[in-house]
């Protein structure tokens, strides 16, 4: 098992890799969440996302991908807290594992079965 400061690392790299990611997918849904009800985000994008697109982005692999990377992102935020707040080793332990199955594992199950079905 690895010690606790290098799954502190590890966190920070899940937190540090996931986030420009993250923040550009959810830039891209929210604007195309606005090009699907209104057309002044194809004058805010200079003519890049109009409601064609806005339908593609919201339809296809973009809020899964973005899904995954927020899970991901929130497994390694918790994981970083838990590291760091939680004294007791037992205890940590077991947070730390909560926060793989159900954060991690549960979320990723229900979020992938939303995309496919």
């Amino acid at each position: 098992m690895l010690g606790r400061s290098a799954r502190c690392r590890a966190y920070i790299l899940l937190v540090e890799y996931s986030s420009i990611p993250l923040l550009i997918g959810l830039y891209l849904l929210y604007l195309s969440g606005y090009g699907l009800v209104t057309p002044k985000v194809r004058w805010l994008t200079f003519g890049f996302l109009g409601h064609r697109e806005s339908i593609i982005f919201h339809t296809g692999i973009l809020p899964h991908v973005t899904g995954i990377l927020a899970i991901l992102h929130a497994v390694g935020g918790l994981g970083l807290m838990i590291n760091r707040r939680v004294r007791d080793p037992t205890l940590r332990a077991a947070l730390e594992l909560l926060n793989i199955l159900i954060v991690g594992a549960f979320l990723f199950i229900q979020l992938t079965f939303l995309a496919l079905f």
